[in-house]
C-alpha cells in the first residue's frame, strides 16, 4: 500500500502501535507497509478509519486524502471545517483525549440543563 507508511508516521504511530490497534502482529503490519501481503477488506477499512484517510489514498489511487464517506455530509461552517481539518492533523492519542473531553463536557452540559429544569 503506497501511502500506508507515510500516513502511519504522520499520525504519530509506530508499527507496533498500529498492529496493536488492528489486533495483528507487528510483522503482519510491516508486510502490509512493504507490500508483501495485503489486508482483507475489513482490515483495510479499519486501517483507513484509524488513519482518517480514504482507502483510495492508502492504495495510491488518489493524491486527495479524502474523508471516509458514511452518507451524505451536512454542510459545515468555515469554523467547523477548520476544526475538522485541525483534528485530522492530530495523532490518535490527542484525538482520543479530545473525544474524552467532549464526552465529559456533554455529560456536564446535560447535568446543568437538568438542574435548571428543577
Amino acid at each position: 500500500m503506497k501511502n500506508l507508511k507515510e500516513m502511519r508516521k504522520e499520525a504519530g504511530y509506530t508499527q507496533t502501535a498500529m498492529a496493536e490497534l488492528l489486533h495483528i502482529s507487528q510483522q503482519t503490519y510491516s508486510d502490509y507497509e512493504n507490500s508483501k501481503t495485503f489486508p482483507d477488506e475489513t482490515l483495510l477499512i479499519k486501517i483507513a478509519d484509524t488513519l482518517d484517510v480514504s482507502i483510495d489514498y492508502l492504495l495510491g489511487r488518489t493524491d486527495d486524502l479524502g474523508a471516509p464517506v458514511l452518507g451524505s455530509a451536512p454542510e459545515y461552517s468555515a469554523e467547523e471545517q477548520k476544526l475538522i481539518q485541525d483534528y485530522r492533523g492530530l495523532a490518535q492519542p490527542l484525538k482520543d483525549m479530545i473525544q474524552n473531553l467532549i464526552k465529559t463536557w456533554q455529560g456536564e452540559s446535560t447535568e446543568i440543563i437538568q438542574r435548571r429544569k428543577k
